[in-house]
């Protein structure tokens, strides 16, 4: 009887002494390495505010270290995330910048530097976004529904966002296909092309100061010809 009892107490000590075993192997690791989430601290957001980021990376109830993971948002370049103990997570984020309006056939978008469609917007809402430049002339082929794909023209796009600010800040529209920028006053300068020289960004601030509504130029040989308004 005695030798019964002692073989069935071993053999529950072994079982017991096996399900610690695993859990020392499999279970304990995960607790220390791959915690549950419970809340989420953001940084870096500019644009996207932290309840929005929040709602569409937490899931209610928390969430294991390693699932946590930011779902696509055009806004959102990068991220990383770190685990700061006490079921509380480091979200830091890097945004895109919002830098000009793309004029297309399927509407106007908010798009970053790198030709990345942020978001789109209503004709009625352009108002809201006074001081931004329209880009205008984005072909249908240069572009699908994230943003501009022709690397050319980015490259294009790009040189114009790197005017100095004072002449950045005239500019409200662009005619890219054109090679047209227009001013305030309804002035126009159409060029060969839009790499322009500081010398040329300094005549034409001086330029829209001076000229009738409505003056339209034409860039030539170094030289601003003025064209009639019937032209």
């Amino acid at each position: 009887m005695n030798e019964q009892f002692r073989a069935r107490a071993n053999l529950i000590l072994l079982i017991f002494g096996f399900v610690i075993l695993i859990y020392v192997i499999k279970v304990a690791p995960s607790l220390l390495y791959d915690p549950i989430v419970y809340e989420l601290k953001v940084s870096g957001n500019r644009f996207l505010s932290t309840k929005y980021i929040k709602n569409i990376v937490m899931p209610v109830g928390g969430v294991r270290l390693s699932a946590l993971t930011v779902p696509y948002d055009p806004f959102i370049k990068s991220y990383s995330i770190k685990y700061e103990g006490n079921g509380m997570a480091q979200l830091f984020v890097t945004e895109r910048t919002p830098a000009f309006i793309s004029s297309t056939s399927m509407g106007y978008f908010l798009t970053s530097p790198e030709g990345v469609f942020l978001a789109q917007i209503s004709k009625d809402d352009l108002y809201k976004l006074t001081g931004m430049m329209i880009v205008f002339g984005i072909d249908s082929f240069n572009f699908n529904g994230t943003g501009i794909i022709n690397p050319v023209l980015v490259s294009e796009i790009d040189e114009i966002l790197s005017y100095p600010a004072p002449l950045k800040k005239e500019i409200l529209e662009v005619d890219i296909k054109t090679n047209t920028l227009y001013f305030a006053k309804g002035v126009s300068v159409r060029f060969e092309n839009l790499n322009l020289s500081p010398s040329v960004d300094e005549v034409i601030l001086s330029m829209i100061k001076t000229s009738k509504i409505g003056s339209r130029y034409i860039f030539i040989d170094n030289n601003f010809i003025e064209l009639p308004q019937s032209f």
